[in-house]
């Protein structure tokens, strides 16, 4: 038993802390349960894919102000790739034309 009131007071304080303490275990225990429902996890999964999606399409844009020469260059070099069995097509039809008869 106590022998004086400043012990009763450091046992009060104590016992104040503890209930504060596990009050707040319990809110964070309550928030943790909260934050990894399954429904939560997507949600903030997609918030941050898509916030990534952003932030590369910025960067991507900035690259492409900066450099157009080589980005028409790449744009041009990609669409020849795309192209070329039409293009390749095209030039295995091709009918050898006859020249230009000038009437006199």
């Amino acid at each position: 038993m106590p022998q004086n009131n400043d012990e009763i007071f450091s046992l009060r304080n104590l016992a104040m802390d503890r209930d504060q303490a596990r009050a707040n275990l319990k809110n964070d225990a309550a928030e943790t349960r909260e934050r990894f429902k399954p429904s939560n996890l997507v949600t903030e999964a997609k918030n941050k894919a898509a916030g990534g999606v952003r932030k590369a399409g910025m960067r991507t844009l900035d690259g492409i102000r900066a450099n157009p020469g080589l980005t028409a260059t790449v744009a041009a070099t990609a669409t020849l790739i795309a192209m070329r069995r039409p293009i390749a097509k095209l030039i295995a039809n091709r009918k050898i034309s006859e020249p230009d008869q000038i009437e006199e």
